[in-house]
């Protein structure tokens, strides 16, 4: 099971993956993501990826979840929230995200509960997407 949204006045794509999200099922999971990234054209954005009650991934499906989380982070992902209550699904899902490359290194922050995700979005969006600090010195 999955679920893909998209708020774009707080610019971050939650993405819901639950249960054994099977080979084909996880392709429209990917096509999914793949439109809600595309609607920020490359540009700065945040992802909570709440992985609560998600099985370990086939291979399969581990190569293509691999795949989705390159093109977030290709296409302007800053931060990517993670929360899972599987151990199993933490190791794998950080595996797989830990094999991304960005400029600004791993960007994964893992969290335990929705609460504790929702609290670093809100600084991730401080830090990330308040007016620039040096242009407000200057209005002074």
């Amino acid at each position: 099971m999955f679920e893909v949204s998209n708020d774009t006045n707080r610019r971050t794509v939650t993405v819901r993956l639950k249960g054994f999200v099977r080979p084909n099922e996880m392709k429209d999971f990917a096509a999914a993501y793949r439109t809600a990234t595309d609607t920020y054209a490359k540009g700065r954005h945040l992802v909570l990826a709440d992985m609560r009650g998600l099985k370990a991934l086939e291979p399969e499906s581990a190569t293509l979840f691999g795949e989705v989380v390159q093109y977030g982070r290709e296409r302007g992902c800053l931060v990517c929230v993670h929360v899972s209550d599987s151990v199993i699904a933490r190791l794998q899902t950080a595996r797989v995200a830990s094999e991304t490359v960005t400029e600004n290194g791993d960007i994964t922050v893992n969290c335990v509960s929705i609460e504790e995700a929702d609290k670093q979005l809100a600084k991730a969006r401080t830090q990330h997407f308040l007016v620039n600090e040096p242009a407000v010195a200057h209005a002074r």
